[in-house]
C-alpha cells in the first residue's frame, strides 16, 4: 500500500491538471452555450413585444472582438518565438552545468518542450507574410 501511494503522490499534479484544464474546458464551452441561451430568449422576448429585433453579433458570435490584423499576427509570432527561444536557451544551458547524466534529463526534457512555442511562433509570422495586406 506504501508503495501505491508514492507512485499515486508522484502522479498527482499530473493528475490536478488534467481534471482542471477538463473542468476549465467544460466551464468555456458551458458559458459560451450560456451567452448563446441569453441571445436567444432577448430576440424572442423583442418579438413577442413587438419591439424592433437587437442586431445579430457579426462574427460567428462567440467574440466581440474585431478580426486579427496582420500586425498582431507579427506580435504574436514574435512573442511566442522569444519564449521558444528563451526555453531553449535555458534548457540547454543548463545542461552545459549540469554533472551527471541523470541531472540533465529535466533539463533536457525543457529545452525540448521550447520548441511547442518556437513552433506556434513561426506559424504565427508564416501566417502574417501569407495574409494579403488590405
Amino acid at each position: 500500500m506504501d508503495t501505491f501511494l508514492r507512485n499515486f503522490s508522484d502522479e498527482l499534479p499530473f493528475l490536478l491538471m488534467l481534471i482542471l484544464g477538463a473542468g476549465l474546458i467544460v466551464f468555456w464551452q458551458w458559458a459560451a452555450v450560456q451567452r448563446r441561451r441569453m441571445a436567444h430568449v432577448e430576440r424572442l422576448s423583442a418579438l413577442e413585444k413587438g419591439a424592433p429585433i437587437p442586431p445579430e453579433p457579426e462574427g460567428n458570435g462567440f467574440s466581440h472582438r474585431q478580426p486579427l490584423t496582420r500586425e498582431a499576427y507579427l506580435l504574436r509570432g514574435l512573442i511566442w518565438s522569444a519564449i521558444g527561444l528563451g526555453m531553449l536557451a535555458t534548457g540547454v544551458a543548463a545542461l552545459c552545468f549540469m554533472q551527471s547524466r541523470h541531472d540533465r534529463q529535466p533539463a533536457l526534457f525543457f529545452a525540448c518542450l521550447g520548441f511547442i512555442p518556437f513552433a506556434l511562433g513561426l506559424a504565427y509570422l508564416l501566417y502574417a507574410r501569407l495574409i494579403r495586406r488590405d
